[in-house]
């Protein structure tokens, strides 16, 4: 359990005080936000007109169509609603690996007294030339992710089986973000599985408390990059030890 709690102050630290790294923090959330905005805004526009199409064409009742037009209304951003909350994280989780890559390499090489470059437009370049490759890992852990989600979300049919499935739905949330550490120092499968058990309690409580934060809407888009940040410097202490 050590250092799960103090590692907060110096993760946020490294966002913070770094103004390419706040622009690696903010980009992606930026990014997906308006992306959702300008799908829905689209969805509920396309949706209306098409809804008010028909019910001028098929309703004679003025009081009718128009308890009609708002019945559909509501249905449309109810499902819009669930769309987001489905997708939302995942989305961001593709759109930010790019970024959260370059981020937790930047704050590796910090901590262990390298050099970090601080011109802005270098990084971004540097940001898209591993882009094909950190997009090719982060799909295979959205692949990995759903399976397990799966798996947790039939797990919790069974009130017994209940703890096991949020158990398996931290650790699978802490894993995602030490990939970032383990692929970039070359890590082979059984050593990465050994630092996952190695350290289960601390991955467990850390797991947890992301997993709160990516429930509360507008704060899971900027959890990605907190959470590389946090593991990262997690990662690294315990590499020193």
């Amino acid at each position: 359990m050590k250092n799960v709690f103090s590692t907060w102050p110096e993760a946020l630290r490294h966002i913070f005080k770094d103004p390419i790294n706040l622009f690696l923090f903010l980009a992606p959330a930026l990014v997906s936000l308006s992306l959702y905005a300008l799908m829905g805004g689209y969805v509920l526009t396309k949706g209306m007109s098409t809804a008010e199409m028909l019910i001028m064409k098929y309703v004679i009742s003025k009081s009718a169509g128009l308890f009609l037009y708002y019945l559909i209304s509501g249905l449309l951003m109810f499902l819009f609603f669930l769309l987001v909350n489905w997708t939302f994280v995942l989305c961001v989780g593709i759109i930010a690996s790019p970024f959260n890559d370059m981020l937790s390499s930047r704050i590796e090489k910090k901590m262990r007294g390298g050099f970090v470059e601080k011109n802005r437009s270098v990084a971004i370049k540097d940001i898209f030339s591993h882009i094909g490759k950190t997009l090719k890992n982060e799909l295979k852990k959205i692949a990995v992710i759903v399976v397990f989600t799966l798996f947790a979300t039939i797990l919790n049919f069974f009130p017994i089986f209940y703890p096991i499935a949020i158990l398996l739905l931290s650790l699978l949330m802490s894993a995602q973000y030490l990939d970032y550490s383990w692929s970039r120092n070359d890590w082979e499968a059984g050593k990465c599985f050994k630092d996952i058990f190695t350290h289960m309690p601390s991955n467990i409580v850390s797991g947890l408390m992301f997993l709160a934060l990516i429930a509360v809407p507008f704060i899971n888009a900027l959890v990605p990059a907190v959470a590389t940040s946090y593991y990262t410097v997690l990662w690294i202490k315990r590499q020193s030890v």
